[in-house]
């Protein structure tokens, strides 16, 4: 079971970042969108660094300190969502 919530972490450390920053993108205007990262390199990123490459998206799409810090409060929200998730998931599947 231990591996079970680990894949989910894993899982979820990809997922919720990918999420966080696809639903940024649809708010960017132009000139925001065209300094994000291009497909291959957001995806390498959020795979290998997961929560922590979100100060990084909010940093270069805004270049400004309110897009980092928009970064430093994502990146917590994303950690607390995933702790949350596989706090609950192994209350579930009774695993300390």
């Amino acid at each position: 079971m231990t591996v079970l919530l680990f894949a989910l972490q894993m899982a979820l450390g990809i997922v919720v970042p990918w999420w966080i920053v696809r639903r940024d993108l649809t708010r960017l205007d132009a000139l925001q969108l065209a300094r994000a990262w291009p497909s291959v390199s957001f995806w390498m990123a959020i795979v290998a660094f997961g929560p922590l490459a979100l100060p990084f998206h909010f940093t270069k799409t805004r270049r400004s300190l309110w897009g980092f810090c928009l970064g430093v409060l994502w990146t917590f929200i994303a950690f607390i969502a995933i702790g949350l998730v596989a706090t609950a998931a192994a209350a579930v599947l009774g695993v300390e």
